[in-house]
C-alpha cells in the first residue's frame, strides 16, 4: 500500500479531469462558445463516474474557462466576446456595475527585456518583449494610464486593434488559458506626463496598480503598471 505521502502527492481524479478537458479546449477540441458533451457522454468517454466529471466542471466555471446553463449545457467562454467579463477587471461604478472603459492606445513597440522586466515576466534579460502603453477613459475623463509588457514569444499572433487588447481575449487567440494574478497596490505622486494624461495637478496623489498576470501553467503573461486617478469609479475586490 502506497505510504501517506505519496497518497497525498496524487492529483486528485477531478483534477486530471480537468486538466484533459482544459487541453481539449486550448487545441481547439471545443472552440469559444462551442457546447460540451453532457455530464453521461463525458463520463463514458473518460471511463469515470459522472460525480467526477461534475466536480471538474464545477471548478471550470469557477475559473471562468466554461459557462454552465440550466437545461442548455455547458459552454466554452468566449473571451473575445465584450459580454465575457475578465475576472481581473477590478473597476467598478458606484452602482457595482463593473468597467472597463475606453482604451486608447498610445504606442506599440517591441523592445528587449531590462533585467526588472525580465525577472517579473520569467525571461532572460535581452529577450524581446512587446510594450504598450494607453489609457482609459469613462465618462469622457481619462482615470487611467497604463504601460503593459508581454512575452512576445507566447503571443506570436496579434489583432490588428492590438492597442486596445484585452489579454484574456488575446490570450485566448494563442491558445493559452488566463491564470491568475499577483497584484501591489499603493500610492505614487502624478508625474509631469500622468498629470497632464489624467487632467489633476503634478505631484496628486494616484493609485499604482503593479499586476503581474500568469497562464494556468503559471507562466508569466503580462505585467502592467498602471496610474489611476477615480472620480466615477471605485477599485473593488471581492474575496471568495
Amino acid at each position: 500500500m502506497p505510504d501517506l505521502e505519496t497518497r497525498l502527492a496524487a492529483r486528485p481524479l477531478y483534477l486530471q479531469v480537468r486538466d484533459v478537458l482544459v487541453q481539449r479546449i486550448i487545441v481547439g477540441h471545443w472552440k469559444p462558445g462551442a457546447s460540451l458533451p453532457n455530464e453521461t457522454q463525458l463520463a463514458q468517454q473518460l471511463g469515470i463516474s459522472i460525480g467526477t466529471v461534475r466536480k471538474a466542471l464545477d471548478l471550470m466555471e469557477v475559473e471562468r474557462i466554461v459557462t454552465r446553463r440550466q437545461g442548455r449545457g455547458t459552454f466554452v467562454n468566449d473571451y473575445a466576446s465584450s459580454e465575457t467579463t475578465f475576472p481581473f477587471s477590478m473597476f467598478h461604478n458606484f452602482e457595482g456595475r463593473r468597467i472597463s472603459g475606453t482604451k486608447h492606445g498610445r504606442s506599440i513597440s517591441r523592445v528587449q527585456a531590462s533585467a526588472e522586466e525580465a525577472a517579473k515576466l520569467g525571461l532572460r534579460r535581452g529577450d524581446e518583449v512587446i510594450r504598450v502603453e494607453r489609457t482609459r477613459d469613462h465618462e469622457e475623463q481619462t482615470f487611467l494610464t497604463e504601460v503593459c509588457l508581454l512575452p512576445a514569444k507566447l503571443f506570436t499572433r496579434l489583432p490588428e486593434d492590438f492597442g486596445s487588447y484585452r489579454l484574456s481575449a488575446l490570450a485566448q487567440l494563442n491558445s493559452i488559458l488566463v491564470g491568475r494574478a499577483d497584484e501591489i497596490v499603493d500610492i505614487a505622486l502624478a508625474t509631469e506626463q500622468q498629470a497632464r494624461d489624467l487632467d489633476i495637478a503634478k505631484g496628486t496623489p494616484v493609485l499604482r496598480l503593479d499586476r503581474v498576470i500568469f497562464s494556468d501553467q503559471d507562466e508569466a503573461l503580462e505585467w502592467r503598471v498602471a496610474y489611476c486617478f477615480l472620480r466615477h469609479e471605485r477599485y473593488l475586490v471581492r474575496f471568495n
